[in-house]
């Protein structure tokens, strides 16, 4: 099912619509003013399954809108996965008529796309895949039908759901002829609640695909799509692993229950193997293995086979009381149920489940490598991985480049090699992303420091091969370097701590490491639009991109510490956690983690950084005030936000702010060649006197209670004349870059 997409010769402009029968070739359009749509009449009949899915080559940011024959809204998508920026929906009508696609931009944003119309689900098989069928069921509560699929020798069955009913969660159970179970599943592991199993016979059978809802309770319609593909990939099947069973438990997993603990006694070189799997809500689920003296000594989040669940092997090397702990992925708030199970079984099992995990990456063709002094560079010259030798070399020589730089240069802590002393980089295409690192072994310690660390791990990367669909405009080499001194960061940290609960961290630090090593090859400043857009969502907000966005606090940062303060906040990671990470560095230096976050805030404001010229945008601008009076906002000025705010009126007058929240207001005055930063905190004045342009800053001077856990708050302002002295500025930044912010719309 996988089609080609052919280019129309023609491209549509905003408001205009054309119709596409399903099946032909996709419809092509550029939305050229910001906040537009085109609109794509569909012709439909009633039960045909289409998918509709946009595509772009500059990676354009859509939003895809279903709306019936009559203009009432059926169904809406902004992105098709995460991490995937085009949209899609599957769809079947219930009548016969003509439906219309509404393509827009995220934020607004103009660009160029492809809408192609397909009959059928779209669930990733590829061109060789035969489709055995796919038809629409309607689930009564209890029901369960079963399906009998013959397989020949080799045969890949892929079946898959998908739900046409709004929160319907269904499940498979795949049956051998016996009546054996085979595989059973519930979610597929791309935080849908569809279904997917994926089988290889050994031999020529028959078997049946029971189709079911969670817990027997929902009912709806689903799709049911069952397929041979000879490229499909076989995920590990973890219930094949034999063993004798220790303990089975059960529980739930939510904010106010985040870990169970269980208490197992082992003899010295006693292998158990524990796996944990959801079985109702969202749960990632974490396992963690304790020794007798309280240190880690096995933990696993995702276990490798495309799902949330885990599972962990161990041989102890002592006898003794150990721990095993259940718990949820700390960088979310997933919740749910839990069936784990803790298993006697053979010592392989340990390499079984490592290797597993060192597989996380497949190349598309053999594979190849070229070898530096510290990297393993694996590359294919077929599929959708292809790239080249000459391209391999270039990834080895900016990798080794990036290490000398990060490690000896700037004193960072060299990560955890692997057993043969070099780090594994890989080169394929990465799914719409630059690059991805994945923590493949937890080590706990890493032998390269003289610290102890509790949660280090050693990784294997991927860069992407071609750069291409990604709207950028920086070339292929220029791409590579930044994303090798981004992902290679990501390396370092980990060496760290992998589970460091401020997570922010992570990306920030290496986007903001692409600006101190590649110098013009960084791709960091393509990130600043979107906290400079919203500054008042917080710091550390879980809103995808910020963090990548939020990389000019460390900049900040290391204008007044010197870069060698974000390398001690990962040195603090391992043996801190959260906030406490930044704010013990900021209390050695006598000031205030939150006294940081202020004067990153004003910086913005006065685009005082050496990149600037390249952010392309300024601070958004929340109001103008251009009278006295009481001025109140609607809400949302977040923990550690700030709103700006055009100081409208002449002369000196009083600011007086009123919230429930911790707020602060801080005068930010453009004069000649600086921009003066004055905090007056509730209660003070402002005079615009020989001031080129004044604004104030409201910042709200609260951490949340958790990072990412951010809710706003509102306020009011009272503006009145006033002859009362003011105060002198704290600091002053450089004009040099400064450009009056952007005004938002008026409250």
């Amino acid at each position: 099912m996988r089609h080609t997409v052919l280019t129309s010769m023609f491209a549509l402009m905003a408001g205009s619509a054309c119709a596409q029968p399903a099946d032909e070739a996709p419809m092509a359009g550029t939305i050229t003013d910001e906040g537009g749509s085109l609109e794509f009449t569909i012709p439909l009949q009633e039960g045909q399954l289409v998918t509709l899915t946009t595509s772009s080559e500059e990676n354009y940011d859509t939003m895809l809108r279903l709306l019936a024959p009559d203009g009432k809204p059926l169904a809406d998508n902004d992105d098709m996965q995460p991490g995937i920026l085009q949209s899609q929906i599957i769809f079947m009508p219930r009548s016969t008529g003509d439906f219309t696609a509404v393509v827009s931009g995220y934020g607004g944003a103009t660009g160029s796309f492809e809408l192609e119309v397909t009959n059928g689900l779209e669930l990733g098989l590829s061109g060789d895949a035969t489709i055995i069928s796919e038809q629409s069921i309607a689930l009564g509560r209890g029901a369960s039908p079963r399906f009998p699929v013959e397989l020949a020798a080799e045969d890949i069955l892929v079946a898959t759901t998908y739900a046409l009913t709004e929160e319907l969660d269904t499940t498979l159970t795949l049956y051998a002829g016996n009546g054996d179970i085979i595989s059973t599943n519930d979610d597929r592991g791309d935080g849908s609640l569809n279904s997917q199993i994926v089988f290889q016979a050994d031999s020529a059978m028959q078997v049946e695909i029971e189709l079911g809802t969670f817990n027997n309770a929902g009912s709806g319609d689903a799709i049911l799509s069952l397929a041979t593909d000879p490229h499909a990939t076989v995920p590990f099947d973890f219930s094949t692993i034999e063993g004798e069973l220790i303990e089975a438990h059960t529980g739930y997993i939510d904010s106010e229950n985040q870990t169970h603990s269980y208490p197992i006694q082992l003899d010295a070189g006693q292998t158990i193997y524990a796996v944990a799997e959801t079985v109702s809500g969202d749960l990632d689920t974490v396992l963690r293995l304790v020794n007798p003296q309280g240190n880690p000594v096995a933990l696993n989040d995702d276990r490798g086979d495309g799902s949330l669940h885990s599972a962990v092997a161990f041989t102890a090397p002592e006898a003794g009381t150990y721990t095993v702990s259940m718990e949820r992925y700390r960088s979310g708030d997933s919740s749910g149920e839990f069936q784990l199970n803790i298993l006697n079984v053979d010592p392989s099992v340990v390499q079984l489940l490592q290797d597993l995990l060192d597989r996380v990456v497949t190349l598309s063709g053999e594979t190849r490598t070229i070898t530096t002094d510290d990297f393993i560079v694996h590359y294919t010259l077929d599929g959708v991985d292809a790239s080249s030798e000459a391209y391999a070399v270039q990834v080895g020589e900016a990798l080794q480049e990036v290490l000398d730089i990060q490690v000896d240069r700037m004193g960072w802590v060299e990560p955890v090699r692997d057993d043969d002393g070099m780090y594994r980089a890989f080169i394929a295409d990465a799914d719409g992303a630059m690059g991805v690192t994945y923590p493949v072994q937890i080590i706990f310690d890493n032998p390269n420091t003289t610290k102890l660390e509790n949660t280090a791990a050693r990784t294997v990367f991927l860069i992407e091969n071609d750069f291409r669909g990604l709207g950028k405009e920086a070339s292929v080499y220029s791409l590579m370097r930044a994303t090798a001194t981004h992902e290679f960061n990501h390396v370092v940290q980990f060496g760290y701590d992998s589970e460091e609960e401020l997570g922010w961290l992570y990306e920030s630090t290496a986007s903001w490491i692409e600006t101190v090593t590649v110098g013009a090859d960084q791709d960091a400043t393509d990130y600043v639009v979107t906290d400079y857009e919203a500054p008042e969502i917080c710091w550390t907000t879980n809103q995808s991109g910020f963090d990548y966005a939020q990389w000019t606090l460390l900049q900040s940062i290391a204008d007044v510490h010197g870069e060698n303060m974000v390398v001690r906040f990962w040195e603090n990671s391992v043996d801190m956690d959260g906030f406490e990470t930044m704010a013990t560095e900021f209390e050695a230096a006598g000031t205030t983690l939150l006294d940081a976050v202020l004067r990153w805030r004003a910086q913005n404001f006065a685009l005082d950084y050496d990149l600037a010229p390249h952010f392309d945008t300024t601070v958004r601008l929340q109001h103008t005030l251009a009278s006295e009076g009481r001025w109140t906002t609607k809400g949302g000025l977040e923990q550690t936000g700030a709103n700006y705010i055009e100081f409208g009126l002449d002369g000196r007058y009083n600011v007086q702010l009123d919230s429930d929240a911790n707020m602060e207001v801080v005068v930010l005055a453009h004069a000649g060649d600086q921009v003066h930063v004055t905090p007056i905190g509730r209660d003070g004045t402002v005079d615009t006197t020989g001031n080129d342009y004044t604004a104030l800053m409201i910042f709200n001077r609260t951490l949340p209670e958790t990072p990412g856990e951010c809710s706003g708050a509102g306020y009011s302002l009272d503006i009145s004349a006033s002859r009362a002295g003011i105060a002198s500025p704290a600091y002053s930044f450089s004009a040099a870059h400064f450009t009056p912010p952007v005004a938002a719309d008026s409250e």
